[in-house]
């Protein structure tokens, strides 16, 4: 009979150590569960809202000053536009400079993707207790050089825009449209952060009746190919 007892007791204490084992493990699970939950749905959330500003500011400073670089040389409106008219003063036919156009495209390009990398290489200076994903003290604390940006790709394009000044005038602006793609990853968070920043590269007021293939759509989506 005390066998038996021993036995009993033995065993009880044994299932009791392995439940406390069971609950202790479960206990600690669920910590770290809540713990990437927050810190998926909080933390790298603040951290990615403030990256994301920093990339946006990057890449518009880099792309102004990489436009500014590429027309150093003071590029005038007909250095990439040829206006032809004919004896009445009328505009019959507007072109491009392709090859010009081209070049500086790719010139701003390379410009931008270097300026915003030098840029990146910097980090985010993002306050210490911005991690600890609570608002109020996000701006608080020593800053912390995150360097979770890079450039996914940069992209160039050229815009023109026509608008009447007068009877038979007409202002013709040319702009160049720069797309930054930045790449942030955070922990547990990898987002594309893409900033489209719009500059007015040159302009010039023509005189005479311009054609309505050129004032529809926009004369570089009719002539640059």
């Amino acid at each position: 009979m005390i066998e038996c007892t021993d036995k009993y007791i033995w065993y009880t204490k044994k299932n009791k150590k392995k439940n406390k084992r069971l609950f202790v493990f479960f206990i600690v699970f669920l910590i770290i569960a809540g713990f990437f939950l927050y810190y998926k749905s909080i933390v790298s959330k603040q951290i990615y809202s403030i990256c994301s500003d920093y990339a946006k500011s990057y890449s518009i400073t880099a792309t102004n000053d990489a436009v500014l670089i590429s027309l150093s040389n003071n590029l005038k409106y007909s250095d990439l536009i040829y206006v032809e008219k004919n004896t009445t003063g009328d505009i019959v036919l507007i072109t491009a400079n392709s090859h010009k156009i081209n070049a500086l495209s790719r010139e701003i390009v390379y410009n931008t993707k270097n300026l915003l990398l030098n840029q990146l290489k910097k980090g985010v200076p993002i306050p210490f207790f911005a991690f600890t994903g609570i608002g109020f003290l996000s701006g608080y604390g020593n800053n912390v050089d995150y360097k979770v940006l890079s450039v996914s790709k940069v992209d160039c394009d050229f815009k023109s825009e026509f608008k009447s000044v007068g009877i038979n005038q007409t202002l013709h602006s040319i702009y160049v449209e720069v797309l930054s793609d930045v790449k942030i990853e955070v922990p547990l968070m990898s987002k594309s952060d893409i900033t489209t920043s719009k500059i007015l590269i040159c302009e010039s007021v023509l005189i005479g009746k311009v054609p309505e293939i050129y004032l529809g759509g926009g004369i570089l989506n009719s002539i640059i190919k």
